[in-house]
């Protein structure tokens, strides 16, 4: 059986996280930060619609903040697996996301620091640690048109989207034995006759 659910860029356009399971398999596209009004950044802190420690692998479409920005929270709650990119969003997403933990601690020491009593906690959503061993989990580079065994069942190529430097789309190919589909998630495109898309 093949199965798909959203856990994010939904009914808005942040938080992209998208769960895949095939073969008892289960593959997440993107685990994107929650951004804009206070009620909707809240969503960050909610715990994740899957449990994180029960997932093989994720592939991420590129390194911006709305759907790279939570790969450490996933780590930090159980997270072991693979993460597969481009060499560019591998090395943007270094960048991003020692940065967003950067912010994320400083947020915390302020709110701390602005609570009079100090009767309130205010932990970061994750740390400059929990950033750094998110890092170890991303593999070597994947090319564009090069197909990669993700697990058993699933494969994935990652196309050039032309969105920012090193963003893919992504197509999986899913075989469950009984089924074979294909499924496409485009990450953001770029717009035609930008240097960066190749037209």
């Amino acid at each position: 059986m093949i199965v798909y659910s959203c856990h994010g860029a939904a009914k808005n356009v942040t938080g992209s996280c998208h769960l895949i399971t095939c073969n008892e398999r289960r593959v997440l596209i993107d685990c994107g930060l929650f951004q804009g009004e206070r009620d909707e950044e809240a969503a960050n802190a909610e715990p994740f619609g899957f449990d994180p420690a029960t997932l093989d692998a994720v592939l991420l479409t590129h390194a911006h903040l709305d759907h790279c920005g939570r790969i450490p929270k996933l780590v930090r709650e159980g997270f072991r697996g693979p993460i597969w990119s481009t060499a560019a969003t591998r090395e943007l997403a270094r960048v991003v996301l020692l940065d967003a933990a950067g912010l994320q601690e400083e947020e915390a020491r302020r709110a701390q620091r602005s609570e009079r009593a100090g009767n309130g906690q205010f932990e970061p959503l994750y740390t400059l640690d929990d950033a750094l061993r998110s890092l170890d989990h991303f593999r070597d580079a994947v090319a564009y048109g090069t197909t990669v065994p993700v697990t058993d069942g699933i494969r994935a190529t990652f196309q050039d989207a032309g969105h920012i430097l090193g963003s893919a789309s992504v197509v999986l190919d899913l075989d469950d034995g009984k089924h074979q589909r294909r499924m496409v998630f485009s990450g953001d495109l770029g717009n035609p006759g930008r240097p960066i898309l190749r037209d």
